[in-house]
């Protein structure tokens, strides 16, 4: 910006009858000094000014030389001498010790003097508030005419002078982290390692506080009541109350965005003849759909309220406030049991800019604490959902964890009381924790980065593999819920140990320790979901069928890794109870072809499975074969030595003639077989095998086939469900 007599004549203009030195102080001033810039540099010490003279060659020392302004200084009129014109002080006023003032512009403004130099600082001032104004809103601010345009929806043309205070307001973390005039920053963007200060905290974010003046929003309205909307009802109030119960004792302790106390509420109203409003009214008939499914899955009931929950869907999302993100929350969840629906991927998609878009994952104050408790518990239920079926369909995750700030939800009853470790979020709050290990764990191993040293990746997971188990240590039990508690809490720890040890893109050859730890982690799932199956409580959803494939597969690969070993002449690495694997092994196959029977497309993944595990255990009961018959000829030959080391001692003369009787004794040296591997005789009892007898053949690149087994089971299950 240039100092010439057009450019002070224009400012002046602007500021119209107001004083100078008066619009400087009437600047809005934050409460502390480190958020406001200090008096700017002359434009020689500062990168993002110009030089004030657009000649390339000017030189740097040429800054020094005298302005010309268009008004002679005080002291040179009052002594009516003629004035050079000198920046900042002219030469007489050098000379004579005193500081060089010039008239204030206007006849209208009081006589007071205004140092020279204030001009050109109130104009570095202004464009760095214009600057910032630019890069915070992505308004152009200095190419609006001041007072002559209407910029707010109140009409107020002096909105824009509040500017700086709201940045200085609206961060109470911290300083806005922009540059000032000076050079200098006004705080750190990024908190320290481990903290709950996620990346940019401490930014003002203005383009929330002008959102619906700039993006011209629909603000948000009451939700239309239907004079008389469609209701299903169950046989009686009692059976409704029994119904969602059912779905609060099992999905609310996995995601809690729901009040049970409220929703009853709702119910027994709606009951009474109540017309609910229209997210009240999605909420029942979903929710009721979701616990019908858990319980009965193969009836129409469920889908017939699901269609009714649909006709007031468009109504409840109407706004973006918490009550749709809800309704969004409860389409993702019915799609998880549901053969039909939306996308659960596309849901929770839109659910998570929805709840980003509100803030819901920024730690701010709400009007009330049940206000931002629920608020909370909606955020951490749809960060909950989110990184379950990003891991489990191999995509991306909706959110960063860097980017959130809010806190989790505090344990509170359902009356309010706050009571740690035994109230109905208890369970619920220790499975989020568990979800930011998780987290962490994934955005590591599952990305496309070069692979680190195995060393580095030994290390890594050890450190989260301490994370994991002082989760388990540290889990509370919540006694109305002991047994659930207990063993849900194990599947999430066996769960996640299969995700670090497995093969993965940055760890593609694990360690005996992780293939140790792989083997026995699936071992756990499988026995989870049988305990479920045999007692009728296992959920027959895709998430469920992922998991028992990915543990069926991981113990199939431990296996084969098992007999690569053994090739290479190395003991095993995983060593099972014989009984206990193949049990697994069985129930995988068995809960496969359950899942056929319920869900189109599985018949041919449990064909699959079952073809993988007639090669495997084929390969062992060769090796097994291979090992007992080097054992006889290890024993004959100990034998051996033995009985000729006496017969030397007893009768010399006859040695040769046992040695030959002992070289006609010794079996036949080991050949490869030419026509296959010969099954294992237990292959039977774990139904690997059908009754005529085939033997698969060996093929060479079995462990590679079950490590992408996992990319291709991801994409066949994405295909299944239209997820």
């Amino acid at each position: 910006m240039t100092s010439t007599t057009g450019n002070d004549k224009d400012f002046r203009d602007q500021l119209g009858k107001f004083r100078l030195d008066s619009v400087a102080n009437s600047l809005p001033h934050p409460p502390s000094t480190s958020s406001y810039p200090p008096p700017p540099l002359p434009p020689s010490a500062h990168p993002d000014f110009p030089p004030t003279s657009h000649n390339p060659h000017h030189s740097l020392s040429s800054l020094s030389r005298s302005k010309r302004v268009s008004t002679a200084c005080d002291f040179c009129r009052k002594r009516k001498k003629k004035c050079d014109f000198r920046y900042p002080n002219c030469s007489a006023c050098t000379r004579a010790g005193v500081r060089c003032t010039i008239p204030p512009p206007g006849p209208q403004v009081a006589s007071a003097s205004v140092p020279r130099d204030q001009l050109e600082n109130l104009q570095k001032r202004v464009k760095w508030l214009e600057d910032v104004v630019r890069r915070k809103t992505g308004v152009a601010v200095a190419d609006l005419a001041t007072g002559a345009s209407l910029v707010d929806s109140e009409g107020d043309p002096d909105w824009w002078y509040q500017v700086p205070s709201i940045l200085a307001n609206s961060s109470h973390n911290g300083p806005p982290s922009t540059a000032s005039p000076d050079g200098s920053t006004g705080g750190s963007s990024v908190g320290p390692a481990g903290s709950e200060q996620g990346f940019g905290t401490q930014l003002p974010n203005v383009g929330e506080i002008f959102r619906d003046q700039l993006e011209h929003r629909r603000p948000s309205v009451a939700r239309p009541v239907a004079k008389a909307p469609r209701i299903l009802w169950l046989s009686s109030l009692e059976e409704t109350e029994r119904v969602v119960n059912r779905y609060f004792d099992s999905m609310g302790y996995q995601y809690p965005f729901l009040y049970r106390s409220e929703f009853m509420t709702h119910v027994q109203r709606i009951w009474t003849g109540w017309t609910p409003p229209p997210e009240v009214h999605n909420s029942y008939h979903i929710t009721i759909a979701i616990a019908l499914l858990i319980g009965a899955p193969d009836g129409n009931q469920p889908a017939d309220f699901y269609r009714v929950s649909q006709e007031t869907l468009p109504m409840t999302l109407q706004n973006e406030d918490v009550a749709a993100v809800r309704a969004l929350l409860s389409l993702a969840l019915y799609t998880m049991f549901a053969t039909t629906g939306p996308s659960v991927w596309h849901v929770l998609g839109s659910a998570m800019r929805l709840s980003t878009s509100l803030g819901l994952h920024k730690s701010r104050p709400a009007a009330s604490l049940v206000e931002e408790e629920m608020a909370k518990r909606v955020f951490w239920s749809l960060y909950n959902l989110d990184r379950l079926i990003a891991v489990t369909l191999g995509r991306p995750l909706g959110i960063a964890d860097e980017d959130i700030t809010v806190g989790l939800p505090r344990e509170f009853n359902d009356d309010w009381t706050e009571t740690p470790g035994t109230s109905s979020i208890t369970i619920p709050l220790q499975v989020m924790r568990l979800r930011r290990i998780f987290s962490r764990i994934y955005r590591y191993l599952y990305n496309n980065q070069p692979p680190p040293p195995p060393k580095e990746v030994s290390n890594v997971l050890g450190h989260f593999r301490e994370e994991l188990d002082q989760w388990r240590m540290s889990a509370p039990v919540f006694p109305p819920a002991l047994l659930y508690s207990t063993s849900y809490y194990d599947y999430l720890y066996y769960t996640t140990l299969l995700l670090m040890y497995r093969p993965s893109p940055r760890n593609p050859n694990p360690d005996p320790t992780s293939i140790v730890s792989c083997g026995d982690s699936s071992i756990q799932v499988i026995r989870s979901y049988w305990d479920s199956y045999s007692v009728g409580k296992l959920k027959w959803i895709w998430l469920t069928l992922s998991q028992v494939y990915f543990a069926g597969i991981t113990i199939l690969w431990c296996l084969e890794q098992n007999a690569r070993a053994f090739r290479e002449g190395r003991p095993p690495s995983w060593q099972p109870d014989e009984q206990m694997m193949r049990r697994g092994i069985q129930a995988v196959v068995v809960l496969l072809e359950e899942f056929g029977k319920r869900r189109p497309g599985v018949d041919r993944l449990a064909e699959t499975f079952r073809h993988q595990s007639s090669m495997v255990f084929s390969q062992m009961a060769y090796q097994q074969q291979q090992q007992q018959q080097q054992q006889q000829v290890q024993e004959h030959h100990v034998q051996q030595q033995v009985q000729q080391q006496a017969e030397q001692e007893a009768q010399q003369a006859h040695e040769q003639q046992q040695q030959q009787m002992a070289v006609q004794q010794a079996p036949l040296p080991l050949t490869q077989p030419t026509q296959g591997m010969p099954l294992a005789p237990v292959l039977d009892d774990v139904l690997l095998v059908d009754g005529t007898g085939n033997v698969p053949a060996i093929d060479s690149q079995l462990a590679e086939q079950l490590f992408y087994s996992y990319d291709w089971f991801q994409e066949e299950m994405a295909t299944y469900y239209t997820l």
